[in-house]
């Protein structure tokens, strides 16, 4: 029988909840709003990955003061500890590597995401942006694996510590952890709502509902949609950099297609359009996550032959299969609504009466 930490376990799915909400808001402003199917989300997830894997590698022990070591080969143990003492001994360095991690991770996500969409977009078919993600996250994965002094190759890098590893106590660690992942996602909701909300997210939506009415009315169509491919690309490399920290491990094996199907089927169960929605789709997908993974240990434990990690996939296929056929709109339906115009009519209609 196993004993399941009640307090922990809250703090692992809320960790897991606001950075999953980061990933699916970015798709939900990319797909849900505009229309845009990105099907290479886990391209943009793995830069802010990836970024993490370098400075924490290269710029941490700069910060600290200290020499940097080669993170792979015959120095990879000395890297490693290195890496431990300064989080643990000098949490300012910490602080300011985690700060330049998301900057940098933020520009070179941003800038790809921006490069890619402004270029295939421009044809009529946005699929054609579909397609050119769903190869381009594939084979940035397959070139990071194979180049040895990058992340080290198939071996990762690992010690990829969060900024709050210097309190002693592992517990109140996490949950510092968990209230930045929640800060963090809290502002990228707040600043997604009044970004669908502005008159530029109406025209991302006109954009979404009919092209042709919306370019006929004299907006920048391949820019616009070029605009929030970017923010969505931000967004997702900061969930991505939280991501890594919270595993402490950076692998080229965490960033593959199924990472990109995860944040689909968030998206399209909590509700296509509806940043709320892809919020409550992220919630059930990391209670999910963490208990598959309690669900996984006991089988192991029991000398089950049942692989409970494959059971997911299923699940989640099922997931999306079913929501797409009963409930299209999701769990929280979009409101037809985004602006409170229509109440300053009907207030004006009702005073003229």
């Amino acid at each position: 029988m196993i004993n399941i930490d009640i307090g922990a376990t809250a703090i692992a799915v809320l960790t897991l909840f606001g950075i999953y909400s980061l990933m699916a808001i970015s798709l939900n402003l990319e797909y849900g709003v505009a229309g845009l199917p990105n099907f290479g989300k886990a391209l943009f997830i793995s830069i802010g990955a990836y970024t993490a894997g370098i400075t924490y590698t290269r710029l941490l022990p700069l910060l600290a003061g200290a020499e940097v070591i080669h993170p792979c080969g015959p120095t990879m143990g000395g890297a490693l500890q290195l890496r431990s003492e300064i989080m643990a001994s000098q949490p300012v360095a910490g602080f300011i590597n985690l700060g330049l991690t998301l900057l940098i991770a933020a520009a070179i996500a941003g800038v790809v995401g921006f490069a890619v969409s402004y270029v295939t977009l421009r044809l009529k078919e946005e699929w054609f942006l579909a397609l050119v993600l769903l190869v381009g996250g594939e084979t940035v994965r397959i070139v990071v694996r194979g180049a040895d002094d990058f992340i080290c190759s198939h071996n990762g890098i690992s010690g990829v510590a969060q900024p709050f590893y210097f309190v002693d106590d592992p517990r109140s660690s996490a949950f510092l952890f968990m209230l930045l992942a929640l800060a963090l996602a809290l502002l990228a909701y707040l600043y997604s709502q009044r970004l669908i909300h502005s008159p530029f997210g109406r025209m991302l939506k006109g954009l979404r509902e009919n092209e042709d009415v919306t370019r006929g009315l004299g907006k920048g169509i391949s820019l616009a949609r070029a605009q929030i491919m970017l923010i969505g690309s931000v967004i997702a490399a900061i969930g991505g950099a939280l991501f890594a920290l919270n595993t402490g491990f950076v692998n080229t094996n965490d960033y593959v297609v199924n990472l990109t199907l995860d944040v689909w089927v968030m998206v399209v169960l909590g509700g296509i359009g509806n940043n709320r929605g892809a919020l409550l789709g992220a919630l059930l997908i990391a209670i999910m996550d963490r208990f598959t993974q309690i669900g996984a240990i006991v089988l192991n434990m029991s000398n089950s032959p049942i692989e409970f990690n494959y059971v997911r996939f299923i699940a989640f296929g099922i997931i999306l299969l079913w929501m797409l056929r009963y409930r299209p709109a999701g769990l929280l339906p979009e409101s037809r609504l985004t602006t409170n115009a229509h109440d300053v009519v009907k207030r004006v209609i009702g005073a003229s009466k």
